[in-house]
């Protein structure tokens, strides 16, 4: 039997830019499980292939090879979700001070983009 899954779950692993690991945390899972699921050993749980759905805005029926479609929602909207998924994780890992400074400093970045776009 053809490993859909696995290889989709790998492929929206490394989209994300995720290692196992970070992977693994994200959706409460060991590594060794996410390395099983990759190569088609085992089979994800219904709770972790809603984990994977919500954590990369990607639909279920597309981890589990039911479709080719990868989410209803814009895609473009869904590219820039993803890119800075890994970002916004991290910054919730910071204590609140370094939380606090990482947001102003997003928020000046693009409020200064804003400005630019407008001359």
């Amino acid at each position: 039997m053809e490993n859909i899954i696995g290889k989709r779950i790998k492929e929206i692993r490394m989209s994300i830019g995720y290692t196992q690991q970070q992977f693994a945390d994200s959706v409460d899972i060991s590594k060794p499980m996410v390395s099983y699921i990759e190569s088609g050993k085992k089979t994800p749980s219904r709770e972790t292939v809603s984990k994977i759905s919500n954590l990369a805005n990607i639909s279920t029926d597309y981890i589990m090879g039911l479709s080719d479609i990868k989410t209803n929602k814009d895609s473009s909207t869904s590219d820039v979700m993803l890119e800075l998924k890994h970002y916004i994780d991290r910054v919730e890992t910071f204590d609140d001070e370094t939380k606090e400074f990482a947001i102003k400093k997003i928020k000046a970045l693009i409020s200064g983009l804003d400005i630019e776009d407008d001359k």
